[in-house]
């Protein structure tokens, strides 16, 4: 089992919440100069800076991912991406097997948007990261993209086509039995 945590590495999150924070409060104080229709008025745009401002803090400053690659017994391997919020329960949030995944590109500007029709799952630490791998996914749901920012040896594992294990055929009759070969 592998494990990798990625970290933050710009920090316009901050910036955009330290932002916000500022007009609502600025709006906020500025009102208490007006009249009722412009106070009312100036106090909404403080509410309304609120709102995304709560929405990018809890998703990029709060919310830290795991990336585990998870093999198993009969071979095959998954990647698994753990969402946390500070404490020690993790959320499961992904989960793809490594034979679901036919293409590993590097995050550039050419594909920094997903092409029109299929959903990319955004799983980076940062709003704009600086680099990253997009994983296309075929299964049984559609296509799809993921996002990721993982470390050399995770690309490396990703980007390499995979293929899964073959049981013989008297292991695969065993296995559907449930009887043993050995007597």
């Amino acid at each position: 089992m592998y494990e990798y945590r990625p970290q933050r590495k710009n920090h316009i999150a901050l910036f955009l919440v330290i932002g916000l924070l500022l007009l609502a409060a600025a709006s906020f104080v500025t009102s208490a100069f007006f009249e009722a229709p412009a106070r009312t008025i100036i106090q909404a745009v403080g509410l309304i800076a609120i709102v995304p401002m709560l929405q990018i803090a809890a998703r990029y400053l709060i919310t830290r991912y795991l990336y585990r690659l998870c093999p198993y017994e009969d071979g095959n391997t998954d990647i698994e991406v753990y969402a946390y919020r500070g404490g020690a329960r993790m959320q499961l949030v992904c989960r793809v097997g490594l034979e679901e995944i036919t293409a590993a590109t590097p995050l550039s500007n050419a594909n920094r948007k997903s092409p029109k029709g299929i959903h990319r799952y955004n799983y980076a630490p940062d709003i704009r990261p600086v680099g990253g791998l997009v994983l296309s996914i075929t299964n049984g749901d559609g296509d799809c993209e993921v996002l990721l920012c993982p470390d050399e040896r995770l690309t490396e594992i990703l980007s390499t086509p995979y293929t899964p294990p073959v049981l013989s055929a008297e292991a695969a009759i065993s296995e559907t039995t449930g009887e043993s070969s050995e007597e």
